[in-house]
């Protein structure tokens, strides 16, 4: 395998960029394949057919309170390199509900993630190998203006960076 070479730079973007994550929305996996041309996946196939809307549940989050996160491990000894993709979904108020929701996506081993961020953009998280849950909090605060709730991370380990995805995926 050769080594990639650049073929362009990245110019300064305008201002207008906005921090944060509006929606997450969790199917079940595990992926069997994407298709992917540039970094932007029109398609995913779990069971045999391409993923839709319908299958996927969405989970609204409090405003200015998640976040997603890609880390590179780049380790020049070894010459490997993988992206540790975690996305901080906040869920306001404790109740069985969301519990047994985040029960079952505990368990869940290969799920397809997709995090819409504030700019109305679209990104995966664990679509390669299988999103997970790799922590999870349930807290009932102490003062009265506290959380009470639950703080989730749902975790990917990829191989590549996280991809844009298509809109039209999920929505």
């Amino acid at each position: 395998m050769s080594c990639s070479n650049l073929t362009a730079g990245i110019p300064l973007d305008c201002l207008g960029s906005e921090g944060g994550i509006e929606k997450v929305f969790v199917a079940n996996g595990p992926v069997e394949s994407i298709t992917e041309v540039a970094g932007v996946i029109s398609a995913i196939n779990v069971g045999g057919s391409a993923l839709v809307p319908a299958d996927f549940f969405s989970f609204g989050t409090p405003k200015q309170s998640s976040s997603l996160t890609e880390t590179p491990a780049i380790s020049q000894e070894n010459g490997t390199i993988s992206y540790q993709q975690d996305l901080i979904l906040i869920m306001n108020k404790l109740d069985a509900a969301k519990r047994n929701q985040i029960l079952l996506m505990a368990e869940a081993n290969a799920m397809v993630i997709i995090a819409k961020d504030n700019n109305g953009l679209y990104w995966s998280v664990g679509v390669e190998r299988g999103g997970f849950v790799s922590a999870a909090t349930a807290t009932s605060g102490t003062a009265f203006a506290d959380r009470s709730g639950y703080e989730l991370t749902l975790s990917g380990l990829e191989s590549k960076p996280m991809f844009a995805v298509d809109s039209a995926i999920v929505e």
